[in-house]
C-alpha cells in the first residue's frame, strides 16, 4: 500500500507564524516553524499568504436530496462545502421523503460517502413527516449504517411536551442529541 505525502509550505498556522506542514495519508505528521520540512517524493504546495486551520463543520445544511434534486444534491452541496473549507456537514431532515426512517438517512449517508468530498452526517427527524404527532424511528436511524446521533424537526418545533420528553429520553440511550427549533407556536 502506497502512502500519499504532501508538504504544504509557508502556511500561516492560525494564531502563529508561517510553517511547513507534512501530511501523510491525510493526517498532519509534522509541523515545522520557519519552513524546513522535507519528505522524499512528496507533492509540494505553496501556501504563502494562506491560513491553515481545522476543517469547518456546518451543523445545519439543506442538501435537499432526496426529492428536491432540482435545488441541490448531496454531491453538489458537498462540493460547495469542500470549496468553502468545510470537512463535514449535517444534512437536515426536511427532504422529500422526510429523513425519518433508517432507509432515508442511509440513502443520504451513502450519497455523501460516494461523493467523497466531505463527511455527510444525516440529521434524522424527531417526528414522522416532521408532523409533531408521532416519534420517528430514532433507534432504527441510530443503529443504521448512517449511525444518526442528531435529530431535529428543523424549521418546525416539537411543541408537544410529552413527545419531546420521549424523544429526549430515547436518544439518551445512545448519546444522541435533539436540536429543537426554539419557537412557541401559540405565541407566534
Amino acid at each position: 500500500m502506497s502512502s500519499t505525502t504532501y508538504v504544504i509550505r509557508h502556511a500561516q498556522v492560525l494564531g502563529g507564524e508561517p510553517a511547513d506542514l507534512v501530511l501523510r495519508d491525510g493526517v498532519i505528521a509534522e509541523v515545522t516553524a520557519g519552513g524546513a520540512a522535507s519528505a522524499d517524493g512528496a507533492t509540494e504546495i505553496d501556501a504563502t499568504g494562506l491560513v491553515a486551520l481545522p476543517g469547518l463543520v456546518d451543523l445545519h445544511t439543506h442538501l435537499r436530496e432526496p426529492g428536491r434534486e432540482d435545488a441541490e444534491t448531496v454531491e453538489s452541496g458537498s462540493r460547495a462545502a469542500a470549496a468553502g473549507g468545510f470537512t463535514a456537514v449535517f444534512a437536515m431532515a426536511n427532504t422529500d421523503p422526510v429523513a425519518d426512517t433508517a432507509g432515508t438517512v442511509e440513502q443520504v449517508w451513502r450519497l455523501g460517502h460516494e461523493a467523497g468530498l466531505v463527511d455527510v452526517q444525516p440529521v434524522g427527524a424527531v417526528t414522522l413527516g416532521l408532523g409533531g404527532q408521532q416519534l420517528a424511528e430514532l433507534g432504527a436511524m441510530a443503529t443504521s449504517a448512517a449511525q444518526v446521533r442528531v435529530f431535529s424537526d428543523d424549521g418546525k418545533c416539537v411543541h408537544d411536551a410529552v413527545i419531546m420528553r420521549r424523544a429526549l429520553e430515547y436518544v439518551k440511550a445512545f448519546d444522541g442529541v435533539v436540536a429543537q427549533h426554539a419557537q412557541e407556536p401559540r405565541l407566534t
